[in-house]
């Protein structure tokens, strides 16, 4: 680990910056998809944010607009102009601040499984496992705490997933770490708030992924996002929840390289476009436009064992920037 402006991170690699930016509770969350050999064509920056690991702890409570611009400066304090923001959870909503509030340095977004903005369902859930793992760790029992979200948000295998990443060491600093997520992000992430007017700032690319297998408000909060942002695709992971980034590394880093391909992130290139018209077993025929390169990528990507589907959000949503990057709007789902 090597710290820069009171940040720890790692970097390897060269080509597109791709940042990894982990969720809430502890910091280890995208070390596992950091090391897959599917991401050696990138740049890859893996901060660990304020008060997680050995970054330094916010001496007053944080909110996410702070969060979001300690990262740009370590960006920028790297060279770092324009970078590809990945997130998870709570650094969805970090990320789209940034965008907010520093633009230019968001060449594209990768969001999995955002926390806000969020919808009915999550309302309810929240109810059972937020406001009691909030209440629980003010009251100083920071072990319930940890095991109440975490079962929340992913499963009962949990501790499994963390333990065979990181070993018992590893479990017992993730616990450690989540006092600071109870005791200042999670109500800061409570606080942020992100609606339409907001979105129509967001112009950059935006690919909103969920799993298969994951809590139905995931899902709900990714389409919501998809209907607010101009500009945004969702796709689906099969197999997975929200403890992706532990469970199936491969196929987050996979999924990541999928959209390299698809030129999510490399910006527009003046192409023929050809028209086709796909057929999904028992889903409707949905004609669109692409471009040769993307016929072939998809073709790949469809052999390679990634699934393609059609999303209805991505049917709704206008995208001038993937109009110009594919030629039209395209429905598809890793």
């Amino acid at each position: 680990m090597k710290t820069l402006a009171g940040i720890e991170y790692q970097e390897r690699g060269a080509g597109a910056a791709v940042c990894l930016v982990h969720a809430g509770v502890f910091g280890a969350w995208f070390e596992p998809v950091f090391n897959q050999p599917a991401l050696d064509r990138f740049r890859l920056i893996r901060p660990i944010r304020p008060g997680y690991g050995g970054s330094r702890t916010p001496s007053a409570p944080a909110s996410l607009a702070a969060q979001a611009s300690q990262c740009g400066e370590l960006l920028r304090r790297l060279g770092v102009k324009h970078a590809h923001w990945v997130g998870h959870s709570s650094s969805c909503c970090i990320a789209l601040q940034l965008v907010l509030e520093d633009p230019d340095l968001v060449a594209g977004l990768v969001l999995f499984e955002p926390a806000k903005p969020s919808g009915p369902l999550r309302e309810v859930a929240a109810r059972t496992y937020v406001g009691h793992a909030l209440a629980t760790a003010r009251q100083g029992d920071t072990a319930t705490a940890f095991d109440v979200f975490l079962r929340g948000v992913g499963d009962d295998g949990y501790r499994d997933a963390i333990r065979d990443r990181f070993g018992e060491a590893g479990l017992a600093q993730a616990e450690r770490e989540s006092s600071f997520f109870f005791a200042d992000e999670l109500p800061a992430v409570g606080a942020w708030t992100f609606g339409p007017a907001e979105a129509t700032q967001v112009t950059a690319p935006v690919l909103l992924l969920h799993g298969s297998e994951t809590r139905p408000w995931f899902r709900e909060n990714v389409e919501i996002l998809a209907g607010m942002l101009p500009n945004a695709r969702t796709a689906m992971l099969p197999g997975l929840n929200h403890l992706g980034p532990l469970k199936h590394p491969a196929e987050i880093a996979s999924a990541i390289a999928q959209i390299r391909r698809r030129r999510l992130l490399t910006g527009p290139k003046s192409v023929g476009a050809s028209e086709r018209a796909t057929q999904d077993p028992g889903r409707p025929r949905v004609a669109w436009t692409t471009t040769p390169m993307l016929q072939r990528m998809m073709e790949l990507t469809t052999t390679s064992g990634i699934r393609p589907a059609i999303s209805a959000s991505a049917e709704a949503v206008a995208a001038p920037n993937f109009a110009a990057l594919y030629g039209s709007s395209v429905p598809f789902a890793l």
